[in-house]
């Protein structure tokens, strides 16, 4: 095992990721930022370097010092052999299985390894599985294999305008972290809370404001690149809100030139036809999440 240290390594490995696109995609979002930063103080760990098979992204123990705390202790993983992943991810070094954890990944292939170590560890796993989209301006940069003209709305520049008269665009402040909570899906909870404090404190955020100056629509990201915690409060809905703050999200990251990606429930099919409007490509892989805990 291999702690990467010093940008020159970090860079090296964004550079590996970004050749395995769209597998290494939640791996290769989160090296991203740390070489931009790392506001959430993540490191990068190896099975071996510069050949590896396998990569960690993971928090620093320092940082992990809650045990049911799975927002925190949250592992991105890419394997080029998940077959022979298994006893790396099951190094105490590498993932502390004493706790309660997320494990996220674009590739489902891992979904038996980490049954397996869930066994082995005494505990239980829960895989959460939804589609995978890439923002058309980041698979431009980053993956043209998985552009096809026909899959495209033509539709991804009529958000321009929209809703400015009324609400006015503005981002969020750590104080709106409990309005997020409220709505977000794998939220509601106070680490839930924390968590999206950090998220709206390290990264870009974007918000509608009503007449009464707080948020009715907002958008976030995550530690791993990830747009993420869209939402709406209900009197607001059905107003296409989303669709235009994403619209305007997607400018301003891509004009810093994060990669920017999102995944969508199965069932939910109107955020479906929104990540189509907003010319968001179909990833043929899937967006993971394993959550750990032990018995």
């Amino acid at each position: 095992m291999l702690h990467l240290q010093g940008p020159q390594m970090l860079q090296m490995l964004e550079k590996y990721l970004r050749k395995s696109l769209p597998e290494s995609l939640k791996v290769y979002g989160t090296t991203f930022h740390i070489n931009q930063g790392n506001p959430f103080k993540l490191k990068a760990l190896v099975d071996k370097w510069p050949d590896f098979n396998t990569v960690v992204i993971r928090p620093q123990e320092q940082e992990m010092t809650d045990d049911l705390d799975h927002y925190t202790n949250t592992y991105q993983v890419y394997s080029k052999d998940p077959k022979k992943c298994q006893e790396f991810l099951g190094l105490p070094e590498v993932i502390n299985w004493k706790q309660h954890l997320q494990i996220q990944s674009s590739q489902s292939s891992l979904d038996d390894v980490i049954k397996n170590l869930a066994a082995i560890k005494l505990g239980k796993v829960k895989q959460t599985q939804c589609f995978l989209y890439m923002v058309s301006e980041t698979a431009k940069k980053l993956a043209t294999s998985l552009l096809d003209e026909k899959n495209l709305s033509p539709n991804g520049d009529k958000y321009k305008s929209i809703h400015q008269k009324v609400l006015k665009l503005s981002s969020l402040d750590p104080t709106h972290a409990a309005l997020v909570n409220k709505f977000w899906h794998f939220g509601g909870n106070e680490r839930s809370q924390r968590f999206i404090e950090r998220c709206i404190r390290a990264f870009p955020t974007f918000s509608l404001l009503g007449p009464e100056g707080t948020p009715v629509s907002w958008a976030l990201m995550d530690q791993t690149g990830e747009l993420r915690m869209a939402g709406t409060i209900p009197e607001y809905r059905a107003q296409g809100l989303i669709t235009y703050l994403t619209y305007v999200q997607i400018q301003a990251l891509d004009k810093l030139g994060f990669p920017m990606y999102s995944h969508v429930d199965r069932a939910n099919h109107i955020m479906q036809k929104l990540s189509f409007n907003l010319q968001s490509i179909s990833v043929p892989c899937d967006w993971n999440q394993w959550n750990f805990v032990p018995l």
